[in-house]
Protein backbone atom coordinates (compact mmCIF):
# COMPACT_ATOMS: atom_id res chain seq x y z
CA UNK A 1 0.00 0.00 0.00
CA UNK A 2 1.33 3.01 -1.17
CA UNK A 3 2.01 5.85 1.57
CA UNK A 4 0.38 8.95 1.91
CA UNK A 5 2.96 11.75 2.47
CA UNK A 6 0.88 14.77 3.60
CA UNK A 7 2.81 19.04 3.69
CA UNK A 8 5.33 16.98 1.19
CA UNK A 9 5.65 20.84 -0.01
CA UNK A 10 6.89 21.72 3.78
CA UNK A 11 9.15 19.19 3.90
CA UNK A 12 10.86 19.66 1.13
CA UNK A 13 11.23 23.46 1.67
CA UNK A 14 13.07 23.10 5.27
CA UNK A 15 15.03 20.13 3.94
CA UNK A 16 16.96 22.65 0.95
CA UNK A 17 16.50 25.61 3.38
CA UNK A 18 18.72 23.22 5.80
CA UNK A 19 15.68 23.35 8.39
CA UNK A 20 14.67 19.70 8.39
CA UNK A 21 15.18 17.31 11.14
CA UNK A 22 16.82 13.68 10.94
CA UNK A 23 13.53 12.73 10.48
CA UNK A 24 11.68 14.52 8.23
CA UNK A 25 15.27 14.11 6.08
CA UNK A 26 14.23 10.27 7.01
CA UNK A 27 10.72 11.02 5.09
CA UNK A 28 11.55 13.01 2.32
CA UNK A 29 14.43 10.43 1.42
CA UNK A 30 11.65 7.72 1.44
CA UNK A 31 9.35 10.32 -1.10
CA UNK A 32 12.05 10.43 -3.07
CA UNK A 33 12.33 7.04 -3.44
CA UNK A 34 8.96 6.07 -3.84
CA UNK A 35 9.08 7.44 -7.55
CA UNK A 36 10.71 8.93 -10.14
CA UNK A 37 8.40 12.20 -10.52
CA UNK A 38 9.18 12.38 -7.02
CA UNK A 39 12.76 12.46 -7.17
CA UNK A 40 12.67 14.75 -10.60
CA UNK A 41 10.21 17.34 -8.16
CA UNK A 42 13.03 17.59 -5.86
CA UNK A 43 15.65 18.32 -8.09
CA UNK A 44 14.11 21.13 -10.00
CA UNK A 45 12.77 22.63 -6.76
CA UNK A 46 16.28 22.55 -5.05
CA UNK A 47 17.79 23.66 -8.54
CA UNK A 48 15.59 26.84 -8.30
CA UNK A 49 16.77 27.43 -4.62
CA UNK A 50 20.40 27.15 -5.42
CA UNK A 51 19.89 29.23 -8.74
CA UNK A 52 18.20 32.21 -6.93
CA UNK A 53 20.94 32.79 -3.87
CA UNK A 54 22.65 34.37 -6.27
CA UNK A 55 20.46 37.60 -6.40
CA UNK A 56 19.94 37.96 -3.22
CA UNK A 57 21.85 39.14 -0.26
CA UNK A 58 22.96 37.10 3.06
CA UNK A 59 20.82 39.76 4.72
CA UNK A 60 18.10 40.04 2.33
CA UNK A 61 17.80 36.19 2.96
CA UNK A 62 18.07 36.42 6.49
CA UNK A 63 15.36 39.43 6.91
CA UNK A 64 13.21 37.32 5.09
CA UNK A 65 13.74 34.00 6.49
CA UNK A 66 13.20 35.52 9.98
CA UNK A 67 10.17 37.23 8.81
CA UNK A 68 8.42 34.10 7.40
CA UNK A 69 9.92 32.04 10.94
CA UNK A 70 7.99 34.79 12.62
CA UNK A 71 4.96 34.45 10.60
CA UNK A 72 4.73 30.36 11.29
CA UNK A 73 4.72 31.01 14.68
CA UNK A 74 1.80 33.09 14.68
CA UNK A 75 -0.17 30.77 12.08
CA UNK A 76 -0.27 27.68 13.83
CA UNK A 77 -3.78 28.07 14.63
CA UNK A 78 -4.73 28.45 10.57
CA UNK A 79 -3.34 27.15 7.26
CA UNK A 80 -0.28 28.84 5.62
CA UNK A 81 0.41 28.44 1.92
CA UNK A 82 1.88 30.64 -0.72
CA UNK A 83 -0.01 30.88 -4.11
CA UNK A 84 0.53 33.28 -7.21
CA UNK A 85 -1.63 34.28 -9.91
CA UNK A 86 0.66 33.29 -12.59
CA UNK A 87 -0.27 29.19 -12.78
CA UNK A 88 2.85 28.29 -13.94
CA UNK A 89 4.96 29.56 -10.74
CA UNK A 90 2.50 27.79 -8.16
CA UNK A 91 4.11 24.91 -7.52
CA UNK A 92 7.73 26.78 -6.67
CA UNK A 93 5.55 29.01 -4.71
CA UNK A 94 4.10 26.24 -2.62
CA UNK A 95 7.26 24.29 -2.14
CA UNK A 96 9.31 27.43 -0.76
CA UNK A 97 6.07 28.67 1.15
CA UNK A 98 8.27 28.67 4.50
CA UNK A 99 10.89 29.04 6.16
CA UNK A 100 12.80 30.28 3.24
CA UNK A 101 12.92 33.43 1.95
CA UNK A 102 10.20 35.63 0.71
CA UNK A 103 12.31 36.05 -2.85
CA UNK A 104 13.60 32.96 -3.37
CA UNK A 105 11.31 31.96 -6.38
CA UNK A 106 13.68 34.25 -8.94
CA UNK A 107 13.85 31.43 -11.57
CA UNK A 108 11.55 28.16 -12.69
CA UNK A 109 12.59 24.83 -12.49
CA UNK A 110 12.05 24.07 -16.04
CA UNK A 111 15.66 25.55 -16.95
CA UNK A 112 14.55 29.21 -17.67
CA UNK A 113 15.97 32.46 -16.98
CA UNK A 114 12.96 33.61 -16.60
CA UNK A 115 12.32 36.14 -13.51
CA UNK A 116 9.52 36.10 -11.27
CA UNK A 117 7.74 39.00 -10.09
CA UNK A 118 7.66 39.20 -6.38
CA UNK A 119 4.71 41.73 -6.67
CA UNK A 120 2.66 37.84 -7.91
CA UNK A 121 3.77 36.22 -4.48
CA UNK A 122 0.53 35.91 -1.90
CA UNK A 123 0.26 34.24 1.14
CA UNK A 124 -3.12 32.69 2.26
CA UNK A 125 -4.11 32.54 5.49
CA UNK A 126 -7.44 30.60 6.41
CA UNK A 127 -9.42 28.52 9.17
CA UNK A 128 -10.15 25.28 9.05
CA UNK A 129 -14.18 24.32 9.79
CA UNK A 130 -15.40 24.60 13.50
CA UNK A 131 -12.39 26.85 14.63
CA UNK A 132 -11.14 30.50 14.98
CA UNK A 133 -7.82 31.15 13.78
CA UNK A 134 -5.21 34.36 14.75
CA UNK A 135 -2.78 35.63 12.95
CA UNK A 136 -0.66 38.81 12.96
CA UNK A 137 0.13 40.78 9.78
CA UNK A 138 3.61 42.14 8.80
CA UNK A 139 2.60 45.56 10.05
CA UNK A 140 1.78 44.16 13.63
CA UNK A 141 -2.11 44.02 12.78
CA UNK A 142 -4.30 41.12 14.37
CA UNK A 143 -7.00 39.70 12.59
CA UNK A 144 -9.30 36.67 13.74
CA UNK A 145 -10.56 34.38 10.58
CA UNK A 146 -13.64 32.86 11.30
CA UNK A 147 -14.59 29.35 10.38
CA UNK A 148 -13.98 28.62 6.92
CA UNK A 149 -12.86 32.25 5.96
CA UNK A 150 -9.09 33.15 4.78
CA UNK A 151 -7.37 36.06 4.34
CA UNK A 152 -4.56 37.20 1.36
CA UNK A 153 -2.16 39.51 0.83
CA UNK A 154 1.03 40.47 -1.19
CA UNK A 155 3.76 39.61 0.49
CA UNK A 156 5.84 42.00 -1.24
CA UNK A 157 4.06 44.85 -1.15
CA UNK A 158 2.08 44.57 1.91
CA UNK A 159 3.27 47.85 4.48
CA UNK A 160 4.73 49.51 1.35
CA UNK A 161 2.11 52.28 0.97
CA UNK A 162 -1.40 50.94 0.91
CA UNK A 163 -1.50 47.64 3.25
CA UNK A 164 -4.30 45.36 1.62
CA UNK A 165 -5.53 42.19 1.87
CA UNK A 166 -8.29 40.24 0.21
CA UNK A 167 -11.02 38.78 2.77
CA UNK A 168 -13.25 35.77 1.62
CA UNK A 169 -15.58 34.89 4.67
CA UNK A 170 -15.31 36.79 8.43
CA UNK A 171 -12.67 38.51 10.15
CA UNK A 172 -12.17 40.43 12.76
CA UNK A 173 -9.19 42.85 12.61
CA UNK A 174 -7.72 45.47 15.01
CA UNK A 175 -5.36 47.63 12.76
CA UNK A 176 -1.89 48.78 13.61
CA UNK A 177 -2.04 52.92 13.11
CA UNK A 178 -0.36 54.35 10.51
CA UNK A 179 -2.03 57.41 8.42
CA UNK A 180 0.73 57.29 6.17
CA UNK A 181 -0.17 53.86 4.63
CA UNK A 182 -3.97 53.20 5.11
CA UNK A 183 -4.99 49.69 5.47
CA UNK A 184 -7.89 48.21 3.50
CA UNK A 185 -10.17 45.09 3.30
CA UNK A 186 -10.80 44.28 -0.36
CA UNK A 187 -14.07 42.06 -0.70
CA UNK A 188 -16.02 41.18 -3.62
CA UNK A 189 -18.83 43.70 -2.68
CA UNK A 190 -17.19 46.16 -1.34
CA UNK A 191 -13.30 47.39 0.55
CA UNK A 192 -12.95 48.87 4.03
CA UNK A 193 -10.29 51.86 4.21
CA UNK A 194 -9.00 52.46 7.49
CA UNK A 195 -5.68 54.14 8.94
CA UNK A 196 -5.74 52.24 12.69
CA UNK A 197 -8.66 50.77 14.59
CA UNK A 198 -10.91 47.67 15.08
CA UNK A 199 -13.96 46.27 13.20
CA UNK A 200 -15.73 42.90 11.82
CA UNK A 201 -16.19 42.46 8.27
CA UNK A 202 -18.50 39.97 6.69
CA UNK A 203 -18.28 39.07 3.20
CA UNK A 204 -18.82 35.93 1.58
CA UNK A 205 -18.65 35.54 -2.28
CA UNK A 206 -21.81 33.00 -2.52
CA UNK A 207 -23.61 35.54 -0.27
CA UNK A 208 -25.83 38.13 -1.51
CA UNK A 209 -25.36 41.08 1.20
CA UNK A 210 -21.83 42.54 2.71
CA UNK A 211 -21.71 43.43 6.65
CA UNK A 212 -19.06 45.59 8.61
CA UNK A 213 -19.56 46.31 12.32
CA UNK A 214 -16.98 49.02 13.90
CA UNK A 215 -16.06 48.75 17.52
CA UNK A 216 -13.95 51.68 17.83
CA UNK A 217 -11.92 53.88 15.61
CA UNK A 218 -13.50 55.21 12.47
CA UNK A 219 -13.79 53.25 9.28
CA UNK A 220 -14.30 54.29 5.05
CA UNK A 221 -16.59 52.01 3.70
CA UNK A 222 -16.17 52.02 -0.41
CA UNK A 223 -18.89 50.31 -2.96
CA UNK A 224 -17.87 48.50 -5.80
CA UNK A 225 -20.76 48.81 -7.71
CA UNK A 226 -23.61 51.18 -8.38
CA UNK A 227 -23.47 54.96 -7.67
CA UNK A 228 -23.33 54.72 -4.21
CA UNK A 229 -20.62 57.63 -2.59
CA UNK A 230 -18.29 56.35 -0.24
CA UNK A 231 -19.73 56.62 3.42
CA UNK A 232 -18.28 57.20 6.99
CA UNK A 233 -18.73 54.82 9.92
CA UNK A 234 -18.91 55.51 13.10
CA UNK A 235 -18.86 53.42 16.65
CA UNK A 236 -21.16 50.89 17.44
CA UNK A 237 -22.65 51.41 14.07
CA UNK A 238 -23.49 47.95 11.55
CA UNK A 239 -23.65 48.94 7.78
CA UNK A 240 -25.04 45.75 5.40
CA UNK A 241 -25.25 46.27 1.87
CA UNK A 242 -26.93 44.61 -0.57
CA UNK A 243 -25.17 44.79 -4.18
CA UNK A 244 -28.00 43.39 -6.46
CA UNK A 245 -30.66 46.17 -5.52
CA UNK A 246 -27.44 49.13 -3.85
CA UNK A 247 -29.54 49.11 -0.94
CA UNK A 248 -27.86 49.65 2.29
CA UNK A 249 -28.76 49.61 5.85
CA UNK A 250 -26.91 51.05 9.29
CA UNK A 251 -27.72 50.20 12.52
CA UNK A 252 -26.48 51.09 15.92
CA UNK A 253 -25.76 47.69 17.74
CA UNK A 254 -23.84 46.89 20.37
CA UNK A 255 -20.45 45.82 18.82
CA UNK A 256 -19.81 42.52 21.46
CA UNK A 257 -22.74 40.81 19.66
CA UNK A 258 -21.18 40.75 16.35
CA UNK A 259 -17.52 40.23 17.43
CA UNK A 260 -18.01 37.56 20.36
CA UNK A 261 -17.62 34.76 17.92
CA UNK A 262 -13.59 35.68 18.00
CA UNK A 263 -13.44 34.55 21.52
CA UNK A 264 -14.72 30.89 20.36
CA UNK A 265 -18.28 32.17 21.02
CA UNK A 266 -21.72 32.80 19.64
CA UNK A 267 -24.40 35.80 20.87
CA UNK A 268 -27.91 35.88 20.11
CA UNK A 269 -30.30 38.59 21.25
CA UNK A 270 -33.46 38.43 19.66
CA UNK A 271 -32.12 36.66 16.58
CA UNK A 272 -34.28 34.38 14.11
CA UNK A 273 -33.54 30.20 14.23
CA UNK A 274 -32.71 31.06 10.21
CA UNK A 275 -29.88 33.45 11.47
CA UNK A 276 -28.93 30.57 14.10
CA UNK A 277 -28.95 28.23 11.94
CA UNK A 278 -27.05 29.86 9.07
CA UNK A 279 -23.65 30.06 11.64
CA UNK A 280 -24.47 26.58 12.50
CA UNK A 281 -23.79 25.46 9.35
CA UNK A 282 -20.88 27.19 9.40
CA UNK A 283 -19.48 25.83 11.93
CA UNK A 284 -20.43 22.14 11.80
CA UNK A 285 -20.28 22.10 7.66
CA UNK A 286 -23.34 20.47 7.69
CA UNK A 287 -26.83 21.04 6.28
CA UNK A 288 -30.11 22.06 8.20
CA UNK A 289 -33.70 22.10 7.19
CA UNK A 290 -36.72 23.08 9.23
CA UNK A 291 -40.65 21.54 9.32
CA UNK A 292 -42.20 23.77 8.28
CA UNK A 293 -39.80 26.64 7.21
CA UNK A 294 -41.85 29.33 8.82
CA UNK A 295 -40.05 27.78 11.75
CA UNK A 296 -37.45 29.88 10.82
CA UNK A 297 -38.95 32.54 12.14
CA UNK A 298 -38.92 31.88 15.90
CA UNK A 299 -37.11 34.61 17.92
CA UNK A 300 -33.84 33.48 19.97
CA UNK A 301 -31.50 34.69 22.47
CA UNK A 302 -28.50 32.41 23.99
CA UNK A 303 -24.62 31.72 23.58
CA UNK A 304 -23.37 29.26 21.88
CA UNK A 305 -19.22 27.87 22.43
CA UNK A 306 -17.17 26.77 19.54
CA UNK A 307 -16.07 24.26 21.80
CA UNK A 308 -19.72 22.65 21.64
CA UNK A 309 -20.19 19.82 19.31
CA UNK A 310 -23.30 19.49 17.19
CA UNK A 311 -25.23 17.36 19.70
CA UNK A 312 -24.46 19.89 22.46
CA UNK A 313 -25.96 22.84 20.37
CA UNK A 314 -28.77 21.37 19.08
CA UNK A 315 -30.23 20.15 23.05
CA UNK A 316 -29.56 23.71 23.85
CA UNK A 317 -32.10 24.87 21.25
CA UNK A 318 -34.01 21.79 22.19
CA UNK A 319 -34.40 23.10 25.75
CA UNK A 320 -34.78 26.80 25.33
CA UNK A 321 -37.63 26.84 22.38
CA UNK A 322 -38.98 23.44 22.19
CA UNK A 323 -37.85 22.67 18.90
CA UNK A 324 -37.23 19.15 18.61
CA UNK A 325 -34.34 17.92 15.79
CA UNK A 326 -33.08 14.39 14.04
CA UNK A 327 -30.01 13.75 12.46
CA UNK A 328 -30.64 11.66 8.83
CA UNK A 329 -28.05 11.09 6.12
CA UNK A 330 -25.54 13.77 7.56
CA UNK A 331 -28.14 16.32 7.11
CA UNK A 332 -30.13 17.81 10.61
CA UNK A 333 -34.06 18.19 10.81
CA UNK A 334 -35.97 20.90 13.27
CA UNK A 335 -39.04 20.54 13.84
CA UNK A 336 -41.45 22.02 16.14
CA UNK A 337 -42.68 19.53 19.19
CA UNK A 338 -46.26 18.82 19.80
Amino acid sequence: MEKNYTNIDVLISKAISGNATPEEMHELEQWRSAADSNRVLYERTKKAWDRSEGYLSEEQLNQDKFQLTAEYSNYLSGKIKRISRQSFIYKIAAVLAFPVALGIGWHLFNGGEKQLQLSEQFCEISSPKGHVSKCILPDGTEVWINTGSSVVYNTASFNRGIREVELEGEAYFEVTSNKENPFVVVTSHANVKVTGTSFNVVAYSDSQEFETVLAEGNIELQFNAGNRESLDIKPGQRAVYYPANNDLKIQQVEADMFTSWRNGELLFKDATLNDLVKELERIYDIKFHLKPQTLGNFRFRGMFSYNNNLIEALEKIKKTSGIDYYIENKEVWLRKTN
